[in-house]
């Protein structure tokens, strides 16, 4: 009979905890609103997209998209962007279609840094078709700010 009261009193101590009650006569504190403590202000988004095959066969290792990521991005975005791992599918001047891997890099930036991030974006895509013979690396501005949350 012990056995059983104590199982009643675990499952009626769990259940007040669930529902915000306690043994003790104290109550949960209701959680804050998330929606009333979050920031938002307004970035820039900037999406790079990087071939990796390169002309003539083969493809940029990881060890030279890493070292192109040190050099050239890096100083440029010390305060951070995203990169994203991907495929992708790309008709050459020749007419050839190519699916290769691909690595996408994104970025936000503020209003008031605009035209300075954006000059510095135009420079990594020139480094990296310079560095690794492309063709090209696509690039997609995003045409009004968007709402970002820290």
């Amino acid at each position: 009979m012990m056995m059983r009261t104590h199982k009643a009193a675990v499952i009626f101590s769990i259940t007040l905890f669930l529902f915000g009650g306690s043994l003790s006569g104290q109550t949960a504190q209701p959680a804050p609103n998330p929606s009333a403590a979050v920031k938002t202000e307004s970035f820039f988004r900037t999406e790079l997209y990087f071939g990796r095959s390169k002309p003539g066969g083969g493809n940029v290792s990881d060890d030279d998209w890493n070292a192109f990521l040190a050099d050239v991005v890096t100083p440029r975005f010390p305060d951070g962007f995203t990169e994203l791992k991907a495929i992708g599918q790309y008709r050459e001047k020749s007419g050839r279609i190519v699916s290769e891997p691909s690595n996408v890099l994104v970025f936000f930036y503020s209003k008031k840094a605009k035209n300075e991030s954006r000059t510095k974006i135009e420079e990594i895509r020139a480094a990296y078709i310079k560095r690794f013979e492309q063709e090209s690396v696509l690039r997609v501005d995003l045409p009004k700010a968007v709402r970002v949350s820290f």
